[in-house]
């Protein structure tokens, strides 16, 4: 069977085939002549509601609108002009990246907790030093706390009944503390962590019997998971949904790990959670104004870092 004869091509739609502009090169006469997704689309329709030909193509790295050469000068006056009532706003610089806390001196801190421990549970009769000093020297005693012996709001931080005591405080006060300092650094994170604790320690001083005493660090460590709940609200610009989620999931935490066992102080980790929430917003309202400088930090540090040895040294010398 014969083949069809071939048709002749078209002459007239060869020669007249219309070859096509960048028109990204033209409007901007730059090196860069892609456009993004949502400009490729506004430049669209700003021509097609011009009834401006063009087609648009994507190049995997960018997008790029053309048009046919003969309508190359209307379609480049036509997005000047569109560019001109539309201007792009005008982006603000961003923000100085904040620094990253880092997470050693947090676990620093825990190892120094967990030594204290090792140090003050056992008996050193060559220095003359036993484990009932420690305590009855640092224990949170709420008729002597308040009586004027202030430092054991703090000395009572690093006390425990037992190795498991103080190695859970330490395990999950590093996690809440490490998360607290990423937020807020290192420096301002630990102060306000210990300064949830000590104001914990006295507010359960406040609500209990004289003879009341309460020692562990997780009056701190619920003061921790109660600045982050603070940051989280807020965060929030005072809307009520944002306020009361943060807060309650700090509240089951605190139903979780802080609210069962033998010798759970509940009094000193309500408080602590309670010191901790209204440092935690009033650090958060203040983060959007400003952020401590670098210097700032090392100094908040440095005041934190000094705050419990500083306190044991008073109940030794004024004790």
């Amino acid at each position: 069977m014969p083949l069809p004869p071939r048709r002749p091509p078209n002459l007239l739609r060869r020669v007249f085939r219309p070859s096509w502009e960048n028109l990204a090169a033209l409007v901007r006469g730059e090196d860069r002549q892609d456009l993004s997704r949502a400009e490729a689309r506004a430049w669209s329709l700003a021509l097609e509601s011009r009834r401006v030909p063009h087609r648009v193509r994507n190049l995997g790295r960018g997008w790029r609108l053309e048009v046919p050469v003969w309508y190359a000068e209307r379609a480049e006056r036509e997005i000047r002009r569109y560019l001109a009532e539309n201007p792009r706003p005008q982006e603000s610089p961003p923000p100085p990246p904040r620094p990253r806390a880092n997470d050693l001196p947090t676990w620093l801190a825990m190892l120094a907790l967990l030594s204290f421990h090792a140090l003050v549970s056992r008996p050193l009769p060559s220095l003359g030093l036993y484990p009932q000093q420690w305590l009855e020297l640092g224990q949170a005693r709420a008729e002597l706390l308040l009586g004027g012996q202030w430092w054991r709001a703090a000395t009572a931080l690093t006390l425990h009944g037992d190795a498991a005591h103080v190695l859970s405080n330490a395990v999950i006060g590093g996690i809440f503390a490490g998360l607290v300092c990423r937020e807020l650094g290192n420096g301002l994170g630990w102060l306000l962590i210990l300064a949830g604790g000590v104001l914990g320690s006295v507010c359960n001083a406040l609500v209990q019997n004289p003879e009341h005493s309460s020692i562990g660090f997780s009056t701190a460590v619920f003061a921790a998971a109660a600045i982050l709940s603070g940051l989280r609200a807020a965060d929030g610009a005072l809307d009520f949904r944002s306020f009361v989620v943060p807060v309650a999931a700090g509240l089951g935490i605190l139903a979780m790990l802080g609210s069962t066992g033998e010798n759970t102080d509940l009094g000193a980790h309500l408080t602590g959670f309670a010191a901790g929430l209204v440092l935690g917003l009033a650090a958060g309202t203040l983060k959007h104004a400003t952020e401590p400088s670098v210097r700032l930090q090392w100094m908040m540090g440095v005041a934190a870092l000094a705050l419990l040895p500083a306190a044991w040294a008073w109940a030794w010398l004024g004790g």
